[in-house]
């Protein structure tokens, strides 16, 4: 009421009225959400000031709830908030803000900083409640998640433990092999090893720079400003451009990220400047615009958004705006909300909130796919819970344990410990997964023909005798997305955000004159044990040009990057020895006009090659191999789905052209069947999404050559290919 009152006296005499300051001992805390530190001083080293002991800032406390809320509200899928991902980019600033103002008092205070005493102290910080949730996550998810995910659950554990999951991540966001896995349970640690990882390099690059710049005779906090002013501007404008490019890995990669840790940072130097200079008005000016910009982020920015790229500087300059505004008064409204007791306690748990709600959530939506909104959020307030737990039992018991905080070494080998004891788990985890098993002799489509010995070769009329509803079956479904074509170990698939053609991707008879191209993307890349087979055996030079989620087409229905590619790949193939005599496309084709994927092949087709469309196959609808390998052994008729029609733009392209047209379906799920099995003659027919197994396209062998000959395509007789021409895995155990 004291505040009521003083709010409804004369203006005048509010105006005369200084706003009170923060105390010089302005309190900042660690990088990591809910840990208290001491607060930044601008001044170089000779004119430091004695410190004091630091306060909690209670706005800051209050902006890690809103941080974590956002991203809580977020996963959970509450509708209102689509940008509540932005709240990984408000912590960005805050740990920026706060590991430099440490840093710089502590140069401050003494003129250096001790690495050891950094490194000891987010070890205490960080490491204990990080690897309660990794060891959790990785019994859990070994328990609880489909088995065909146990390969990458090992490895998430090891990478979020030596905080590198971030650029794993990116290379995930990019391989078009990884469509329809389940979400990582543990892909929100991406962010803290971003934190991490510059923060290897920060309080290096501020101990060298304080010592050039006493041998230079020059102010060290300007140095570093300018310093850091240049990483920043350099950051955000590759985050920019590569945004742009290819949102899927730039939204993970450190060097796109730099820039909000810097903003905070840079504020950090400004602190004392603040002080003196901002009013209370302009302090509430600024922070009142600060929260309508995280809040604008928040509600108004969703999935669709580029991110981070110059979006990102919403959330991001929002938050250095109230951080500001709260270096020169904590007597604001804003300052006051952020600071009331539920804020402030919600943000003394921000840390461990954040490590538990993602895999509660992940898991549980793994286990239980028709999980709710509802649910989501009982398993989000679940997480509150774990978190104050997790504080009162894991996290204070050692961080004020006095005996390690006195003494770095221990703090370092308890990290050291807990890490190694967490890359155990992991390997542990990764030691489960099977073989692959794709070793052994199979019939997969060949148990499909009526009669091997016909001159054509028709589907029997019986086809569900064929089909396998149980049993053990090639390959493993616990290990099927790693049942994929040779030439990805090769890196000969063009990735997203390229458009070069990769000319050293050359298979088959690569002595031959003769050459046969296959161009489209993935899904005509799932035939390359067929085609990379017949070109050796026919004596022709197999060239790839392929690119991820990429129809080889030209026109208003192909996405520019692809319509570039597919450019480059035509130009390609008409230089030198380069020239193909035949062409073989094939394509996921949902949104690809006819005309447009004719074009490219009618340029082709006019400079002599011959060619050969495949149709897509049928899509499951859902991962096959998740539902197989859960059923084990036995029976997994329950994992059919429905047959549909696939997309007719490409039997359309190739009637245009008229070429050969290829309906591998009929191989896959016959017609007049109406659900489509998951395995035929104990082989699996699908790996990720709509892909097939480079072990049942190895049984397409002798099929499609057979009818690729019969269309003159190719010159071996007919009569002479048969099952036994089914080739054998190449690579590691791969098609």
């Amino acid at each position: 009421m004291a505040d009521a009152a003083a709010l409804g006296r004369p203006r005048r005499r509010a105006h005369r009225r200084r706003a009170r300051r923060v105390p010089r001992s302005d309190p900042v805390v660690s990088g990591a959400p809910g840990v208290a530190a001491p607060a930044a001083a601008s001044e170089g080293p000779s004119e430091a000031k004695p410190a004091k002991k630091p306060h909690l800032r209670g706005d800051i406390e209050g902006l890690r709830a809103v941080a974590v809320g956002t991203v809580l509200l977020f996963h959970m899928g509450v509708p209102w908030v689509d940008g509540g991902f932005a709240g990984v980019d408000i912590f960005f600033v805050i740990s920026g803000f706060l590991i430099t103002s440490l840093l710089l008092r502590e140069a401050g205070r003494s003129g250096s900083i001790s690495i050891v005493d950094f490194y000891a102290r987010r070890a205490r910080r960080l490491l204990p409640a990080a690897s309660v949730v990794l060891l959790f996550t990785a019994v859990a998810g070994y328990l609880l998640m489909p088995p065909a995910g146990r390969g990458d659950l090992g490895t998430d554990v090891i990478t979020a433990t030596l905080y590198v999951i971030n650029w794993g991540l990116a290379f995930r966001a990019v391989d078009y092999l990884n469509e329809g896995a389940d979400v990582s349970p543990l892909q929100h640690y991406w962010s803290l090893s971003v934190e991490e990882q510059y923060y290897v390099f920060w309080p290096l690059i501020i101990l060298v720079g304080l010592v050039v710049a006493r041998r230079l005779g020059v102010r060290p906090m300007r140095m570093l400003f300018g310093v850091l002013a240049v990483v920043a501007a350099a950051s955000l404008a590759y985050s920019v451009v590569h945004t742009a490019a290819d949102p899927a890995t730039a939204y993970f990669y450190t060097t796109t990220r730099v820039w909000e840790l810097a903003i905070g940072a840079l504020t950090a130097f400004a602190v004392d400047r603040l002080r003196r200079t901002l009013s209370h008005t302009v302090a509430t000016v600024m922070a009142t615009v600060g929260l309508l910009m995280i809040a604008y982020s928040a509600l108004v920015f969703s999935k669709g958004t580029p991110w981070p790229g110059s979006a990102a500087l919403v959330p991001t300059v929002g938050t250095a705006l109230v951080i500001a505004a709260g270096c020169a008064s904590q007597t604001t409204i804003p300052a006051r909300l952020l600071s009331l007791k539920p804020m402030t306690w919600l943000g003394g748990l921000s840390y461990s909130v954040y490590l538990w709600h993602w895999p509660l959530i992940t898991i549980a939506a793994a286990r239980w796919p028709d999980i709710r909104i509802r649910h989501k959020i009982a398993l989000g307030l679940l997480s509150v819970v774990l978190a104050w737990v997790t504080k009162k039992l894991v996290e204070d018991p050692i961080r004020f344990n006095k005996g390690i905080s006195a003494q770095p070494r221990k703090a370092l080998t308890m990290g050291g410990v807990l890490m190694t004891v967490c890359v155990l788990a992991g390997f542990a985890v990764m030691r489960t997964v099977p073989d692959l098993g794709t070793t052994k002799d199979v019939e997969g489509a060949t148990a499909l023909v009526a009669d091997t010995s016909a001159s054509t070769w028709e589907v029997r009329s019986d086809p569900e005798s064929v089909f396998t509803t149980s049993g053990e079956l090639t390959p493993n479904p616990a290990v099927a997305t790693k049942d994929v074509p040779s030439y990805y170990d090769d890196d000969c698939q063009v990735l997203a955000g390229d458009t070069a053609v990769k000319t050293s991707c050359t298979y088959g008879d690569t002595g031959s004159d003769k050459v046969m191209a296959l161009v489209g993307d993935s899904k005509m890349g799932q035939w390359f044990p067929v085609f990379d087979e017949i070109a050796k055996r026919e004596g022709m030079r197999l060239d790839l040009y392929l690119k991820s989620a990429c129809a080889f087409g030209e026109g208003a229905s192909i996405k520019d990057e692809c319509a570039e590619f597919t450019g480059n790949a035509v130009t390609a193939m008409g230089e030198g020895d380069r020239t193909p005599d035949v062409v073989v496309s094939s394509a996921g084709t949902d949104d690809a006009k006819a005309a447009d994927l004719a074009a490219p092949l009618k340029t082709l087709q006019d400079g002599g090659a011959k060619v050969v469309v495949l149709a897509d196959n049928i899509h499951p609808g859902s991962e096959v191999y998740n539902c197989v390998a859960e059923a084990g052994d036995g029976d997994y008729a329950s994992c059919d789905f429905p047959r549909e029609d696939t997309d007719a733009s490409l039997g359309q392209a190739a009637d245009e052209l008229g070429a050969t047209f290829v309906p591998v379906d009929e191989w896959i799920c016959p017609e007049g069947v109406k659900e489509c099995p998951p395995a035929v003659a104990g082989t699996l027919v699908y790996r990720q999404g709509s892909h097939v197994t480079a072990t049942y396209a190895r049984t397409m062998t002798p099929i499609i050559w057979r009818q690729l000959s019969a269309a003159k395509v190719t010159s071996t007789p007919v009569a002479d290919i048969t099952v036994d021409d089914i080739p054998a895995p190449t690579g590691s155990a791969k098609g």
